[in-house]
């Protein structure tokens, strides 16, 4: 037996006490349960900005008829936590929806969205210095109008992406295709430019004879709401794959140039996501991956949930 001396003992104790006494530290608040957001409006399209203190969680807000131009616009909010959201307000003028990626380019904040629903829809962007004051939208890319592939002649879903000197966009176009049975309805298809220009008005067409991607066996009416980062040394890609049966995909990169599609992402159903889900919106949060999603509930209800990854290929949905 180890045999202790008294004073040493008493000393040990007393320290032992001490760290006892001490409380246990924390860990920040954050969502816990899915839907991590619900509201008068239907919540639709969602984009991240993560910061210093916070989050800054822009979407399309529909307050209304979907059919009218004054149900649209491009919102933004302050979120710490996805508990509580601050400083709700519309950034854009009615007529506007689906944000994209925030990103920085030649020292000013440039956010992308799209004219919607009014005829024929065009992309457009808005700058800021602050994240909280936002200039009127600025059309681009309008040459894309015109692409031979593009036979409804609209452009939706800009997505940017910053790669050195070069920034890259992701769009989506539209035109009647064939279909199972021999039928040509509408699809989606996905386009692909470059710019090195500050001023976003001269772009590189990378897709001018076909689509980057659309049509499949999962879903002929095509894909939307694409989001890519960087996972190691190579891009990965997100996207809503179909829009009746609409789900997640994914596809990855060496060059944001050619892609390999993967398959569909497979995630259980919740209760708000329970007629369809898209729109995935995915960010570096400390050594995780996170993902808001947007989901429609039977009665056809959109509100927005949270999922995590360690790789950005497996996804976890929150509880509900």
């Amino acid at each position: 037996m180890r045999v202790v001396p008294l004073c040493l003992a008493f000393l040990l104790a007393g320290a032992s006490t001490s760290l006892r006494a001490e409380p246990a530290a924390r860990a920040p608040a954050f969502a816990e349960r899915n839907p991590v957001w619900v509201s008068k409006d239907n919540l639709r399209d969602p984009s991240v900005l993560k910061v210093e203190d916070g989050y800054w969680l822009f979407y399309s807000r529909l307050a209304g008829d979907w059919s009218k131009a004054e149900s649209w616009t491009i919102a933004a909010t302050f979120t710490r936590d996805f508990i509580t959201f601050e400083n709700n307000h519309d950034i854009s003028p009615k007529n506007h929806a689906s944000p994209g990626d925030v990103v920085r380019w030649h020292g000013r904040y440039v956010l992308p969205y799209q004219s919607y629903p009014v005829k024929p829809q065009k992309l457009c962007f808005a700058t800021s210095d602050d994240l909280k004051t936002w200039s009127e939208p600025t059309l681009f890319l309008t040459d894309a109008l015109a692409l031979p592939w593009n036979g409804h002649h609209r452009l939706i879903d800009p997505t940017l992406v910053v790669d050195g000197d070069t920034l890259h966009c992701f769009f989506i176009a539209s035109a009647d295709m064939p279909f199972p049975g021999g039928k040509k309805r509408k699809a989606n298809l996905m386009g692909h430019a470059i710019t090195r220009d500050p001023a976003l008005q001269k772009w590189d067409i990378l897709t001018k004879d076909a689509p980057l991607m659309g049509q499949s066996e999962r879903a002929p009416d095509g894909v939307e709401n694409t989001m890519v980062f960087k996972t190691g040394d190579e891009w990965t890609m997100i996207f809503s794959e179909g829009l009746e049966k609409q789900h997640l995909a994914i596809a990855t990169s060496k060059d944001l140039i050619a892609w390999t599609i993967k398959g569909p992402i497979n995630l259980p159903r919740q209760k708000w996501m329970a007629n369809k889900y898209g729109a995935p919106f995915v960010w570096r949060d400390g050594d995780i991956w996170r993902m808001i999603l947007m989901g429609e509930d039977a009665n056809k209800r959109t509100t927005f949930g949270l999922l995590s990854s360690r790789d950005g290929r497996e996804w976890q949905l929150l509880p509900e």
